[in-house]
């Protein structure tokens, strides 16, 4: 069985953007990963990147980033060979059908490609803010991706919305290069690794000739070429041959004939520091950025998609209180009068209630010294309050109305209001009041306040409480 892709920045940043291309042709039935989300974090990104994860599962995603995984290590290998035979076809052909080797001819065609595509990818890493996707339409790296989106052996339904996805990742974060890149240099290292092996045998068990011969160009400018690209190989410890315009003034017309050995040692030498190395080098470099910067992927929540998930995701979440005030460290309210003083009474308010039939309340409201019924507006709240404040009742009911969302307001009131009673009790009209409720009332740290979920519990609080005192 195919092991699970691993749940990274990366490929949860690249599920989600995957799953934005897929939508485009309608919205998904996602109540189940957007419950699961909000249920698992609290964090935005972290919250898309989960549904995201979960859609993906279900779409098959993630299975294809597993085949993807395991498919680029054959087609990687297939396009090592390719290059292989591509850029350095010319050197095998030149050791395989003859014995003397134009040295010249042997160093363009090991180099001259490499250092082509090279010096693009360089250019294209210069130019990567003016020109997106500059120096990467031709990578090898890029080619890999479609390789693999078609690919038939790993082909499943949405494999063209994850390369989308892949194309919209990297060049948003400015990783294309980078990316592309690395596959590119690690496919030229392993292609520069088969030709210094296949040169090294090669020199070992057959005899060969490297020679120098030109039209136009003198022995002298081969012997300052000859050491100009020997100088680094050199350090390495790589002969290189000397004095070849001398030897020239003595051979006869024809060819210049370079020492054997050293002569091979000096195109090895070459293919090892002008071609290996710098893939080697340009390969550590971009897998260093890459591992750097694929960590702090995040997803674009400005975006209008993302956006539109994260108010779904607002009004899935618990209403709270979020303002200056509620931040603040609150504490129980402080009676106005001292314990022993207030009235043998119970008195029952009710807050912003729905409006509703069986109002007042019967067992509450016959023996109740008062009993009222707000909106809520400034002016209600001061009536109310001046009436409990010259009632001064023992026992308080506050009646809320379970579906409205607990706000500052409602705290205010119910903080006032309690001031001017002895015992208070807060009594949702709900059988089941919403979480939202539990967790505001927790985080009010008022203990005083007692809760009371039905008619007759409201009715034997009020009558234990209004003839008790402390």
């Amino acid at each position: 069985m195919t092991a699970a892709v691993a749940k990274t920045a990366l490929t949860q940043v690249w599920m989600a953007l995957a799953v934005r291309e897929i939508e485009r042709t309608g919205p998904l039935d996602d109540a189940h990963a957007m419950a699961e989300a909000v249920r698992l974090h609290a964090n935005p990104q972290e919250r898309l990147g989960e549904r995201a994860w979960l859609l993906g599962q279900r779409l098959g995603l993630e299975v294809q980033l597993a085949h993807w995984r395991d498919a680029s290590w054959l087609l990687g290998a297939a396009l090592t060979v390719a290059v292989l035979l591509l850029a350095n076809g010319i050197v095998f052909a030149m050791l395989s059908d003859a014995r003397t080797i134009n040295a010249g001819s042997a160093f363009v065609a090991a180099l001259g490609v490499h250092a082509l595509t090279l010096l693009l990818w360089l250019a294209g890493l210069l130019l990567v803010g003016q020109l997106p996707g500059a120096g990467t339409r031709l990578s090898l790296g890029r080619l890999l991706l479609q390789l693999l989106a078609r690919w038939p052996l790993a082909q499943r339904p949405h494999a063209l919305a994850l390369v989308a996805a892949a194309n919209q990742l990297l060049r948003s974060s400015r990783l294309a290069p980078w990316a592309f890149g690395l596959v590119s240099h690690l496919v030229w290292t392993a292609s520069f690794v088969l030709v210094l092996l296949g040169l090294l045998l090669a020199f070992a068990f057959r005899q060969y000739q490297l020679t120098w011969e030109s039209t136009i160009l003198s022995p002298a400018f081969f012997e300052t070429f000859v050491q100009a690209t020997g100088w680094l190989p050199r350090w390495l410890g790589f002969a290189v041959p000397e004095g070849l315009a001398s030897l020239s003034a003595y051979a006869v017309p024809g060819p210049l004939t370079i020492p054997a050995r050293t002569g091979a040692l000096w195109l090895m030498g070459c293919v090892l520091v002008y071609g290996l190395l710098p893939r080697l080098l340009c390969a550590a470099l971009c897998a260093a950025v890459w591992q750097r910067r694929k960590g702090r992927l995040a997803l674009d929540t400005a975006d209008p998609y993302f956006r539109q998930l994260l108010a779904r995701f607002d009004a899935l979440q618990p209403s709270c209180i979020t303002d200056l005030e509620h931040a603040q460290p609150r504490s129980a309210p402080t009676p106005v009068l001292p314990a022993g003083t207030y009235q043998p009474v119970w008195a029952v308010v009710g807050f912003e209630l729905a409006q509703a039939p069986d109002w007042p309340p019967q067992l509450l409201a016959e023996p109740a010294a008062l009993i009222e019924r707000i909106a809520g507006s400034i002016e209600e709240r001061s009536t109310v309050l001046a009436a409990l404040a010259q009632l001064r009742p023992q026992a308080l009911v506050l009646v809320c109305n379970a579906a409205t969302t607990s706000d500052r307001g409602t705290e205010r009131f119910l903080r006032d209001a309690c001031r001017h009673a002895e015992h208070c009790a807060l009594w949702l009209d709900s059988a089941t009041p919403p979480p939202r409720w539990h967790d505001w009332l927790d985080a009010l740290d008022w203990p005083q306040l007692a809760r009371v979920h039905h008619l007759t519990e409201a009715q034997a609080w009020a009558e234990k409480h209004h003839g008790h005192t402390d």
